[in-house]
Parts: structure tokens; sequence; C-alpha cells
């Protein structure tokens, strides 16, 4: 391998970790023991005695959808090989294990060199032992680097200043280094160090990417890597699959793959840039990771292809909406748009729906829209409810469409079959995962994320199929797309954004936010992306509701004035009215920025989006 093309893919994979949603592999001591390695032996050997079952650990996790693949190497440096009778091959076993890792990443994974800690303690640091243990890892890293590792990962270190040590012997190599600090079960480091602290540290000692691995499960690793992302560094969080328990004589990681699922997205919602899993974890929560990080993944060439051989062209105007139906004539001619958020039932019975889209449209609301199976709860297909909608009381509704429940392949039957119903106007989304539903065991396929089902869609307007291939008619689906104001990562939020958009997307419709400051900057950042901005409103209906926006909800922070505002009216009994009027003034506030609103009122009370829109709209005659 060329030092120009390594230096090359190091770049990427710094320039990936940037980006976010990069995704590292699970445990391979726990992989090497449950394919027959017993305990007593010593794991870094088995790359030399048994390289094809190695290899084997790394193609199932390459295959589960990790794009770093971390070597066999955690403790093979000359002094832990020693205790094994191996100090004389130690070099072979690094550089053979590089090796593996290698021949299955190809250019299509980066290659992370493990380096764990020596086993010093703190006190022998600066003694001569402590001495030739760090020299011992410096070793270590040099033939890592000759035999071509992308990046350096040094991990499970409990000992902050041996960590710091290395990352500064190790920065005049140009390569980039991962450092992670392993934190006690309380959340703090050995010395009672807190996370920030820990963090900066690393970060002043010059290394790449910062953040934590083992020492617990996905909720210990959320506390403690959450922190670190206020510093401008990227952060990394491996936990592993709970804490063992004690059961039945067996050691077990009680954290299911679903549950590492939905941690993965909490993660990344709260700014980590990388995740991966430690002890206990396996290629099944790699991928479930891999479903969680597909969600939000730029994807770049060194990892996972794009699967729609289609891209839309760039040079569309507002215009091109005047022949998609009324909704998109009114949105390429200027009108101020309004849609309210009307759900199906839970059975079968669509009276209290039909009342209340009657109801609204003659409020003089544009449009309904109807989600599809929000919070993953079971309810009657919203492509059902839209076509009695629509044949009934002749509105044309936008409905959702999330990747979650449906293949590729049933996305595009589906997707076919809404617009031979006369359903064209979408919002694509990823959709909520089965965790947060009462049927937490379903499984989410996300074989699509919501810009790939844009190009999708693109394709199908343009008349060509998902390969490129020509189809017998084009369709005619209006696109819109999400956008939260409010994401932690901004600029991320704005970088997916222009990516929805040049996959397809015309027009947004946000996530509601309480900050006025945060819908201006939002409103203004994305005015350059020419797509007409329906704004996300959710009057609040309590105090309480107030409350679980604000503690529950990623990207739903409520300001401290506005919940007072709510606990005070809640006290005169006047709370829904109050969340009315907060509602009515972010939508003035943002009325010369906006083309419209898009109302979500709360346990389904449509009522309360007729006066939120009271004044803003004209109503119909009846």
């Amino acid at each position: 391998m060329s030092q120009e093309y390594r230096s090359k893919k190091s770049q990427t994979f710094i320039d990936r970790a940037k980006q976010g949603a990069l995704l590292f592999d699970g445990a391979i001591g726990t992989q090497l023991y449950e394919r027959g390695i017993f305990l007593n032996q010593c794991f870094e050997q088995v790359s030399l005695t048994q390289a094809q079952l190695v290899k084997q650990v790394h193609r199932d996790y390459f295959e589960a959808g990790a794009e770093v693949l971390t070597t066999n190497t955690f403790g093979a440096n000359a002094l832990r090989l020693a205790q094994h009778g191996l100090d004389t091959q130690w070099k072979e076993i690094n550089q053979v294990s590089v090796r593996l890792a290698q021949e299955v990443a190809g250019e299509q994974a980066f290659v992370a060199g493990s380096i764990g800690p020596s086993g010093i303690t703190l006190d022998q640091l600066s003694r001569p032992e402590g001495q030739k243990a760090i020299h011992a890892l410096y070793e270590q890293a040099e033939v890592l680097i000759e035999a071509g590792v992308d990046l350096l990962c040094l991990e499970t270190f409990s000992v902050l200043q041996e960590l710091e040590t290395m990352v500064e012997k190790l920065k005049p190599f140009q390569i980039p280094i991962v450092a992670l600090y392993t934190f006690q079960a309380d959340g703090r480091g050995a010395e009672g160090q807190a996370p920030l602290a820990v963090g900066q540290r690393l970060l002043e000692a010059g290394a790449d990417v910062i953040g934590s691995n083992c020492g617990g499960g996905p909720d210990l690793l959320f506390k403690v890597t959450t922190p670190m992302t206020e510093l401008p560094i990227p952060v990394l969080a491996q936990a592993n699959a709970g804490r063992p328990e004690l059961i039945e004589g067996r050691s077990i990681y009680v954290a299911n793959h679903e549950y590492f699922s939905v941690y993965t997205r909490r993660l990344l919602k709260a700014g980590i840039k990388l995740v991966g899993g430690c002890c206990g974890t396996t290629p099944a929560h790699i991928k479930k990771m891999a479903n969680a990080t597909r969600m939000v993944s730029p994807r770049t060439d060194i990892t996972q292809q794009h699967s729609i051989n289609f891209k839309p062209k760039q040079n569309r105007d507002l215009s091109q909406l005047e022949h998609k139906g009324a909704l998109g004539k009114a949105l390429a001619q200027g009108e101020f748009v309004t849609s309210v958020e009307v759900n199906p039932p839970k059975g079968f019975n669509l009276d209290k729906q039909i009342t209340a889209t009657q109801a609204l449209s003659n409020a003089g609301v544009s449009t309904i829209n109807i989600a599809d199976g929000p919070r993953a709860s079971v309810r009657m297909s919203n492509i059902a409810m839209a076509q009695r909608i629509q044949n009934e009381l002749g509105v044309d509704p936008i409905v959702h469409v999330c990747c979650r429940d449906r293949s590729f392949l049933g996305l595009q039957s589906h997707l076919l079959g809404a617009h031979v119903m006369g359903i064209k106007n979408l919002v694509v989304i990823t959709g909520d995962p089965p965790k947060m539903g009462p049927f937490p065991h379903s499984t989410g396929v996300y074989d699509l994320d919501s810009i790939e089902l844009l190009r999708l869609l693109s394709a199908f307007n343009a008349g060509v199929d998902a390969s490129g291939r020509e189809m017998t008619e084009a369709t005619n689906f209006l696109l819109a797309t999400g956008a939260e104001p409010a994401a932690k990562d901004y600029e991320y939020e704005l970088r997916r954004l222009e990516m929805k958009r040049d996959a397809g997307a015309e027009f947004v419709m946000t996530q509601p936010v309480y900050d006025p400051r945060q819908v201006e900057r939002f409103l203004l950042d994305a005015k350059r992306l020419g797509l007409p901005i329906l704004m996300g409103l959710c009057p609040l209906a309590n105090y309480r509701n107030a409350l679980f926006l604000h503690n529950n909800v990623p990207g739903m922070k409520i300001p401290e004035n506005i919940l007072k505002r709510m606990e005070q009216a809640e006290a005169k009994g006047q709370a829904e009215a109050e969340g009315v009027a907060i509602a009515r003034e972010s939508l003035s506030a943002a009325r010369d920025l906006i083309q419209g609103a898009y109302i979500m009122p709360p346990f389904g009370r449509s009522y309360l989006a007729e006066q939120v829109l009271k004044g803003f709209i004209t109503p119909r005659s009846v």
C-alpha cells in the first residue's frame, strides 16, 4: 500500500468522522470465545493459528454494516505477549492481524489498529516499568502503521495519563488517532474526572477522535460521551452489551440487539459522530446499529454505495410544481399553504377523522397529512384512510412514507399502488424504530433511508426505475421532506437537507420549534436551498405535555419562559388557550420567511389547529 493511498484513506476517515454516523465493529474477543477459543488462550495468537476464523469474524461484522474494522491486536504488545511466551512473535501477530482485516475491508471499510492499555497503574507510570510499558505500546503502534492501518484506536484505557502520553507520542506519525477512555460505573474517571474534562485533556493531547468504550452498557456510554460533544472534535461511543449478569452459572449480556438500535439513534441525535460495540456485542448488534446509522449516514464512496442508480436534475424550479395537483400549484404560485396532521385510527372506524378533516377544510386549511405508523404504533394504513378522505371529501391529502416497515421491493410496490389510487402527495421520512412502539421485537427494515427513497421517487417521476431502466410511464408524485431546525448537530442537519433537495425533495415540513431564535436562524440559512418551507407547530396542551416534549423528544427543547407560561396558565385553567397563543406568536414572527404552516395538534385535538390558524387563512363558504 502506497503512502499516498494510505494518507488519502486516512483523510477520508477524518472527513467521515466529522460528517457523522460512522459505524465501528463490535467485540473481537467475544466472537472468538463464542467460536471455540477458550479463555486461557491468547486471543491475539489466533491470528496466526486460526487466521480464517479471525477473518470470518471481520467478514461477519463487515456484512452486518460495520464501516471500521478493528484489528485483533488489543493486547499484542511485546510485554503482554511475553506472558504467553510469544515475545518473539509480537511483530508477526500485529502484521498478520492487519492483513486479515485489510483483506475483508478492501476499499469499502477502514482498518483501525487496536491498541489496548499496558496494564500499568498511575503510580507506576513515572517509574522505569512505566516507561518500559509506554515504549512497548509505541513499538506496537509503529508496526501497525507500517502494516498499513488507516487509523490507530487506543481503547479501554482507565489510566488517563497513560492514554494522554500515548496520543502525544504518536501524533508525529500523522495518522488519525482515536482515544477512548473507560469510565467507572458512576460515570466518572478513576480519579473522579468528569467526562467533559477527560475529553478536553485528550483533545489537547492531540487526538483526532475522542470518546469512551467498555465500562458498561449503552445507558452509561450515553451518559459519559454526550457531554464531550461540546468539544470541537468527533466523539465515539462503544458500549458493552450491558453489564454481564450471572445466570445459571453463565455470564450473560442482557442488552438485546433492538436495545442497541434505539440507543444508537439517541446517541446520533445527541451529537455523537461515531458508534460501535464493545464487550459482549456481536454482528447481530452491529446489524441493528447499522439500521440506525443508515437513517442519517452521508455514505461516502469508501463505505456503502447508493442502491438507486439515478441522479435527479439539479436545475429544478418552483414552476415545475404547477402540474402536480392543487397543492403543487399552490406552492408554485406562492400561496400560503396549511396542513394539519390527522392520523389513522387504531381500529376500523374513520368517522372521527372524516369529521375532523371536513371541519378543517371548511375552516380554510389547504390539506391534511397522515402519518405512517407514528411512534411505531399499529394503525390503519394511511393510504386507505387517504383514499377515503379523497373520495368522500375531495381533499387531496399528504401521506407520510417511512422506510421502517417495507423492504426495497415492498416500498416500490406500495408507492406505485398509491399512485394508481390517486395518492400523489408524499412526505418522505425514515421512521421511528420499532423499539419505540408496543411491538419492540418487530423488525425495522430500513433498506433505504429518506434520501435514497427520495431518489427512488424522483426516478419514478422521470419515468425510470431504480436501476435506471425506462418504465412504461412516469409517476407524478409531489415530494416533501422533513427537517429539524433545533437539531443538536445543526450544520449536519443543513447539509442533510441539501442532500434531500438534491435527491428530489420539492418542499420542506419542519419539526416544531419553540425558540424563535432557532426558527429564524434555520429559515434564513435554509432560504438558499430554494425550497418552500412549511413551519411545524405543535400547540402545547398543558404544562405536563410541555415538560414531556422538553425532556423526552430530541430536538424539542422548550425555553424556560415558555415552560413558565404554561405552568402559570395551567394554574388558572387556561393551559390550552396559552398553548394556542404561543403557537400563534411563533407563526406571526415567521410569517414572512415561510410559505405555510404544518400543524401537529396534540392528542388529536384538531380544533386547536383551527384556533392557531384563525386570521391566517380564510374559511370556505359551505
